[in-house]
């Protein structure tokens, strides 16, 4: 459990809404819901039934409600304790696509504040298409994007895969196929996150591709509507092999793409041939050693000497 988790948790206890609950803590829907699954995974516990009515807390969350509380306030008791006298030296922004620092840069992030106490991470959350224009316009020196990534603009360091998959109910036709293609699209009623995602983007080329347009019955802000939607059977859901394996809902099946085009990335980047500040070189820095560790690190052979 994280401090992020407690307090994204109590806000929506707060709020009953996780949209208010978003708002009042500066990340997207999308963000907090994932925050939020990440936790109930950890707890294997439900924490909320969302419904026409709002959210309602479960057991589960009934009990870890005030000890959540109880943690935020020795949290911010001793944050206050230990910050009386001190300022951070540099403020860096860094851009974050929904759901990006929840599921790879989190665990980063925190140590890469208690190394380095004299430089403040700003999170600045961005739908997808956002995120790129941050560093491309220079808000931002660095940032963690959902790829296809242009490698004319940016230089990147890839942090994960995963395969878009069909979110389906197990009493649908699709539901006995083990993997689907662009063709399995073509007039399927889906449901998936707004237009400006880069998952929305990858799925549209994949069917022109094959030369038809997608017919998207229904646009959404937040991913568990995703899968609400496809469990009432309203849409066939578009997610990822990653965020099925969190939900794990047994009434439906997530079926992944063949098609290696059908697939979301997650990449660390800078602007192609920038000079990074200082701290923000060290946050780079341990990005990398972080990838290192983790044996995933692909670089380009002229990266790899620098």
């Amino acid at each position: 459990m994280e401090i992020r988790q407690m307090r994204y948790f109590v806000e929506i206890c707060k709020y009953k809404s996780f949209t208010r609950a978003a708002d009042a803590c500066f990340i997207s829907t999308q963000g907090i819901s994932m925050a939020i699954l990440r936790l109930e995974n950890e707890l294997n516990r439900q924490l909320f039934i969302r419904d026409k009515q709002g959210v309602a807390l479960t057991p589960a969350a009934e009990f870890l409600l005030p000890r959540a509380q109880k943690m935020l306030a020795l949290n911010d008791e001793c944050q206050a304790y230990f910050a009386t006298g001190a300022t951070h030296q540099y403020v860096l922004p860094v851009a974050f696509a929904p759901g990006s620092i929840e599921e790879f840069a989190g665990d980063l992030v925190e140590n890469f504040q208690a190394e380095h106490p004299e430089i403040e991470i700003k999170i600045l959350e961005y739908c997808d298409t956002d995120c790129e224009h941050s560093l491309s316009s220079g808000e931002v020196e660095v940032g963690f994007c959902c790829g296809p990534i242009s490698p004319n603009q940016f230089q990147s360091h890839l942090l994960a895969v995963s395969p878009h998959a069909l979110i389906v109910h197990k009493s649908h036709p699709l539901a006995r196929a083990e993997s689907v293609c662009a063709e399995n699209l073509r007039g399927l009623p889906l449901v998936m996150l707004r237009d400006t995602t880069k998952t929305y983007s990858v799925i549209r080329s994949g069917c022109q591709m094959a030369g038809f347009e997608p017919v998207v019955d229904t646009f959404v802000d937040n991913i568990l509507t995703v899968y609400d939607l496809a469990q009432i059977q309203k849409a066939v859901g578009v997610s990822t092999m990653v965020l099925a394996g969190h939900l794990n809902r047994r009434e439906l099946k997530a079926i992944p793409f063949s098609d290696p085009v059908f697939q979301l990335s997650v990449h660390f980047i800078k602007r192609k041939g920038a000079s990074l500040s200082p701290a923000a070189r060290l946050f780079e820095q341990a990005v990398i050693k972080k990838l290192k560790k983790q044996g995933v690190l692909r670089l380009p052979r002229r990266e790899e000497a620098t």
